[in-house]
């Protein structure tokens, strides 16, 4: 018998005071299955099913659930499947209580199950940390009565990483240490067994650079020291690298991994070039399973092409393992993928890919090593070489498409292969290839809620180039729906036949069908049953297989067994109930209307400009129109992902906002100096010329031909110091702005900047798709904005020369 039980909160103290205080939801379901056949199974198995959750006031959940099943599999073992979690967080704070676990990197913490602490901090500023502490194993002693089951010691652990981001990089560290309690068990374990208590403590290094502006380089080193049994007393030989954190002795040994990733944006996809090393045997207590003994270069690309239509994706990547030459054997593998999507158009689209795999064994055979006499005997006589590729092909058209029908075409055809050679010849038996087509065409027709599916397949391969098999049939299924969509039908049929050399060995037929019932939306039942039959050279048989389901679901215990058909309807259609972002909206549809008014009219949507809150408004004046509980959650969800949108763009605006405030103080020295040296030279080319001081009254005929470029030159004058005025004033004005916090709380003339142009910031997005071009975009139009600003509001004479003297 078997049964589990679960517990966790999700706390978010932000939605506090914006939710009922208490709402409970779940459901249970029950499940039998009857079985009749030729198979090693049982013939009557059921499960039953629960779930609870609890929502405090919209802040936190309190999960529960339950499973129970007639199924027998349950051992002594060191890992706890009961769990209970407690997961509390306030802004940029998360807290992990109880049976929880968490990933520091692949190389030191990666997703380990304990129960103790953790937390994480997130701040938007630069500095980052997250840290565990917690019993990784529970002991479970020797049982010689159970030989499957899992002897362990217990194990405490504890970890804390921490980042750290400048201007051009970040920088992160992360330790780990694990040990095992010696004098946690107290029966004997035997030798054969191999249970030792252990020691490890990882430490990892990693970084992220920006180069050329648009490229990201990415790089993890960690070294792992493991003490295999803690128990010996036998010193070192030599202190390791981590000794200060580590208890040395014999066992103790020290493993690397190394992983470096650079990709780079070109065009609307990326380049990638990827490297990864891990010494053999390298292992963490922090992690389950490991792969080890291994170095993989990579290089990859992605391009979308004539506005999205055509999507290319390339792969090629070389992997080989025995990295200390300890092994017999040693293995490289090359894989090269390339992926084809194209959708021509609304009715037409298909994809193709291909994949090449090349797997190299030099078998080192010791005997005759020993015999060898010179340098070039045996060579390559044992050298393996392994080639398989797949290539796919897939194409799918919409034949007719209206209100009333939709009929649809698809094909699909795969192709593979392998190819086992020895000194460059293709080994007896080696090659193999295999074959598939399959065709299927459906009929919809909406008004009638009818699908109705016909498909064939074919399959052939052939082994060794001796037997070939070819296994083919067609498959029909109707599907229905009734009494308005509440009931759902499915009838369907296959028949497959095989043949070996052209010989027909198998013959397969199945009929299935399935039907699912929902009576007064929270009850389901469902219904499927199976018969199959097998004729073969061999044996002949007969599989029945009936499965029955029950499944309730409540929302806040509310027990809808009205039986009242007028009465139930009305209920029906006035009750709604549904999440999004984490919140519950639930309730009659007047009671609903309020909750998504009070959300629109909360304090953080209310950047978002006046003309974009009117089409808003009038969206929510539709969804408040509507009457009918299904179309009004339709229409409910798609207005709030219309609100949270801007919610959204609003984070990524802020975000590049800043990146362009600080890329302007970047740069702001030496254009400053600039704008400087401009002006001053065109104060020197006005003061120097002729008619500098003289009153244009009175002006000779030869100095009136001078004065239409004296004038010039006074508006270059003008230009250049307004520019370099309002540029300083700018500036002075952005100072403040040093982080993203900074930025979201702006006001005075930042805050007019977004105001005006944060529509046609997130129009520029929508049309780049690119966050690097709208900074660009932001940081031109903010310069613009500001010196436009600056006319208005500065005095152009108050400046001080910085770095020319004044003579």
């Amino acid at each position: 018998m078997c049964s589990s039980f679960v517990l966790a909160q999700s706390i978010n103290f932000d939605q506090l005071g914006k939710e009922k205080w208490l709402r409970y939801n779940g459901g249970i379901s029950a499940n039998g299955i009857y079985y009749d056949g030729t198979a090693n199974r049982q013939p009557f198995t059921y499960y039953l099913n629960g779930n609870l959750n609890f929502n405090v006031g919209g802040v936190y959940n309190i999960p529960l659930s339950f499973s129970y099943s007639n199924q027998e599999f349950d051992f002594p073992n060191p890992f706890k499947f009961n769990r209970f979690s407690f997961h509390p967080s306030y802004k940029w704070v998360t807290g992990h209580f109880g049976d929880v676990a968490m990933t520091f990197s692949p190389y030191t913490l990666a997703g380990h199950q304990f129960t103790g602490a953790g937390l994480e901090l997130n701040p938007e500023g630069k500095f980052k940390i997250s840290a565990m502490y917690g019993r990784l194993l529970r002991p479970t002693e020797y049982n010689p009565e159970e030989p499957q089951a899992q002897t362990a010691y217990q194990r405490i652990g504890y970890g804390v990483k921490t980042a750290y981001e400048f201007d051009f990089a970040q920088f992160g560290a992360i330790l780990f240490r694990a040990k095992d309690d010696m004098n946690s068990l107290n029966n004997p374990i035997p030798i054969e067994a191999g249970v030792q208590p252990k020691e490890n403590t990882v430490v990892s290094l990693e970084s992220n650079f920006k180069l050329f502006d648009k490229a990201r380089l990415h790089i993890e080193y960690a070294i792992s020291g493991i003490t295999e049994d803690t128990r010996q007393t036998t010193a070192r030989p030599t202190a390791g690298m981590l000794s200060f954190l580590l208890d040395e002795n014999i066992t103790t040994n020290y493993y690397n991994a190394l992983n470096a990733n650079l990709t780079y944006p070109a065009g609307k996809g990326t380049l990638g070039l990827g490297y990864e090393r891990i010494d053999p045997e390298y292992k963490t207590l922090g992690a389950y399973f490991f792969n080890n003994d291994l170095e993989n270069i990579t290089i990859n690309a992605t391009q979308t092409l004539f506005n999205g239509k055509l999507n290319v994706a390339a792969n090629v990547g070389l992997q080989q393992d025995n990295l200390d030459k300890s092994k017999n054997t040693q293995l490289q593998r090359i894989v090269s993928a390339f992926n084809v999507g194209l959708n021509a158009s609304e009715k037409v689209s298909m994809n193709a890919s291909y994949s090449n795999f090349q797997s190299y064994t030099n078998i080192r055979d010791q005997f005759d090593y020993i015999n060898q006499v010179g340098q070039l005997d045996n060579v390559d006589t044992l050298n393996y070489r392994q080639i398989s590729q797949n290539a796919n092909f897939g194409l799918n058209v919409t034949t007719k498409k209206s209100e009333t029908k939709q009929h649809n075409a698809s094909i699909n055809l795969v192709y593979q292969t392998s190819d086992n050679q020895q000194e460059g010849e293709t080994i007896e038996g080696g090659k193999s290839s295999f074959y598939n087509a399959a065709i299927a065409h459906t009929w919809g027709f909406m008004p009638h809620q009818l699908k109705i599916a016909l498909a064939g397949n074919v399959s052939y391969n052939t082994t060794g180039g001796i037997d070939d098999n070819m296994i083919l049939g067609p498959t029909i299924s109707i599907g229905k729906q009734f009494f308005d969509k509440r009931l759902r039908t499915n009838l369907s049929s296959s028949y497959n036949t095989s043949f070996t050399s052209g010989n027909q060995d198998n013959a397969v037929f199945n009929i299935r069908f399935n039907s699912g019932y929902t009576w007064l939306k929270k009850h389901n039942f469902n219904f499927s049953a199976l018969y199959l039959t097998r004729n073969s050279s061999t044996s002949t048989g007969n599989d029945v297989t009936l499965s029955l389901g029950y499944t309730y679901t409540f929302d806040n215990f509310r027990l809808d067994l009205k039986w009242n058909k007028n009465e139930r309807n009305k209920e029906e259609r006035n009750y709604v109930s549904f999440r999004y972002r984490n919140v519950t909206y639930s309730g009659s549809i007047a009671e609903v209307n309020t909750q998504l008014s009070d959300v629109f009219k909360s304090e953080q949507f209310r950047f978002i400009p006046e003309k974009e809150k009117e089409a808003l408004i009038l969206d929510l004046t539709i969804v408040k129109k509507e009457t009918k509980s299904g179309k009004y959650k339709e229409k409910a969800l798609d207005f709030l992902a219309k609100l949270y949108d801007f919610k959204d763009f609003e984070e990524l605006f802020n975000r590049s906002l800043f990146n362009a405030i600080r890329k302007t103080k970047a740069e702001f020295n030496q254009r400053d100096l600039n704008l400087e040296e401009d002006m001053v030279l065109a104060k020197s080319d006005l003061v120097s010329h002729p008619l500098h001081g003289k009153d244009s009254v009175g002006l000779q005929i030869e100095e009136l031909k001078l004065l239409p470029a004296y004038r010039k030159l006074k508006l270059h004058h003008k230009d250049r110091l307004e520019k370099l005025v309002g540029y300083r004033w700018m500036q002075q004005d952005l100072e403040k702005y040093t982080n993203v916090y900074a930025v979201k709380g702006m006001e005075g003339h930042l805050k007019g900047f977004k105001d005006k142009f944060f529509i046609k910031a997130k129009e520029t997005l929508e049309q780049s798709g690119d966050e690097s071009i709208l900074t660009a975009w932001i940081e031109r139009e903010m310069n613009i904005y500001y010196y436009k600003k600056s006319l208005q509001l500065v005095d152009p004479e108050a400046f001080i020369l910085k770095y020319t003297y004044k003579n």
